[in-house]
């Protein structure tokens, strides 16, 4: 018996190596689409904050007694 570590096929250390790539990329394409869904939350929020506002200024004119 010899206590030596067995060296991997080159084969599939290249295999690996691509699968990690390949991971790598697919989690970057990932990150990228949640960018864009927070963007688009962050866009819905505003033009609600901006109704809310627009409503709120409304009610305030609607209020304010005229000369």
């Amino acid at each position: 018996m010899t206590n030596q570590p067995l060296m991997p096929d080159p084969s599939v250390d290249e295999r690996l190596l691509g699968n990690l790539r390949r991971a790598r990329l697919e989690i970057e394409e990932l990150g990228l689409q949640l960018d864009e869904l927070l963007a688009r939350f962050d866009g819905e929020i505003r033009q609600q904050r901006l109704k809310r506002i627009q409503k709120s200024l409304s009610l305030v004119s609607e209020q304010t007694p005229t000369p």
